[in-house]
């Protein structure tokens, strides 16, 4: 099936993107972990011996600075519905974070200690419809800030 014009379009934008173009030059595996470097930067919150949680981490830009800047030192668990390609000192769990099995198995894999820190960019697969999307992407954001209060707080 041929491809549609705003397509193309997007397409055309993304690969023009200047930090796209920087991702691809540096090694990076997303555009996005410039996002996450800069937070890091400015506030020095990823360490070594941290234990960090990514959920929705395919392509893996994220899970990819997180694993250089612990350098084998601490635990860093990815989650995604997609498959990515493996990153040394990394765990991952390929499935649904909406389902209990999943959600289960993420725990296990948690250090009793708890987790230092909770990264999601978790997005719903858009269908452009507005009045499903955004609740969708609501609802990925409440279970991820759940799950925060959970393990970040040892709450319940």
């Amino acid at each position: 099936m041929p491809r549609s014009k705003s397509s193309k379009k997007w397409l055309q934008e993304h690969f023009d993107d200047m930090y796209v173009k920087k991702a691809h030059l540096e090694g990076y595996r997303s555009r996005a972990v410039y996002k996450l470097k800069e937070i890091d930067e400015k506030d020095h919150l990823l360490k070594p011996g941290m234990t960090i949680v990514d959920l929705g981490a395919a392509p893996g830009g994220w899970t990819q600075y997180v694993s250089q800047k612990l350098d084998g030192r601490g635990t860093i668990i990815a989650l995604d519905l997609l498959p990515m390609d493996a990153l040394a000192g990394v765990q991952m769990i390929v499935g649904d974070f909406r389902e209990d099995a999943i959600l289960h198995q993420l725990m296990n894999l948690l250090p009793e200690r708890s987790v230092d820190v909770l990264l999601s960019d978790m997005a719903p697969n858009m269908s452009g419809n507005v009045a499903v999307d955004i609740p969708c992407a609501m609802y990925l954001t409440e279970l991820a800030f759940d799950f925060g209060n959970k393990i970040l707080y040892n709450i319940g």
